[in-house]
């Protein structure tokens, strides 16, 4: 049974901070919009809890079912706060947490936390079958990407992922195929 996945980062917040539950500001959204045209037609669509997440998904025109297990992490403490700042008052704390996925210095959700929750989220998806979008954030993307390939959670850090990247895994019932680069940005 093929499954066909397209995980969709959602749109920028106003400004950059460790994520909490921020808005989406409108020209983020229209962007979305924009995207909503590189999509299959007729899939399951599931959706982060979070503001952004779910604005996303409208502003594609998708009417998506919330999902926890693609939440981000929690950071904790970190939630809404610049990294600049972060770095300044807690650089130990935040060099552990960036060289050590089982780390959570700010007292939410370490990067293994993450990984368990999308790997098991992936493993259902993948006996069900079907086209599935979901709406998410960096966070679980990095996650979903390293389960697919079997890679080692230290190598996050090496996935670089934007607001409205999309990428595409499939499992054809016997294995993960990871597809870089699947729809892409239409121009505006």
């Amino acid at each position: 049974m093929l499954t066909r996945i397209w995980l969709i980062c959602a749109a920028a917040p106003a400004r950059v901070t460790f994520p909490g539950d921020e808005p989406a500001p409108p020209h983020a959204l229209k962007r979305a919009a924009a995207l909503a045209q590189t999509l299959p037609a007729g899939p399951r669509v599931f959706a982060a809890p979070s503001r952004r997440a779910t604005q996303t998904a409208a502003a594609m025109g998708l009417s998506a079912t919330p999902d926890i297990a693609l939440a981000e992490a929690n950071f904790g403490r970190w939630a809404g706060r610049d990294p600049a700042d972060v770095m300044a008052e807690e650089p130990q704390g935040l060099a552990a947490w960036i060289s050590d996925p089982a780390t959570a210095p700010h007292d939410g959700d370490s990067f293994v936390t993450l990984h368990t929750r999308m790997s098991t989220w992936l493993s259902v998806r993948a006996t069900e079958g079907g086209l599935i979008v979901a709406i998410t954030h960096a966070g679980p993307m990095r996650a979903a990407v390293l389960f697919a390939l079997g890679a080692p959670m230290s190598a996050a850090r090496h996935i670089d992922l934007s607001p409205l990247d999309m990428t595409q895994l499939s499992h054809d019932g016997l294995r993960w195929v990871w597809k870089a680069g699947a729809g892409g940005f239409p121009s505006l």
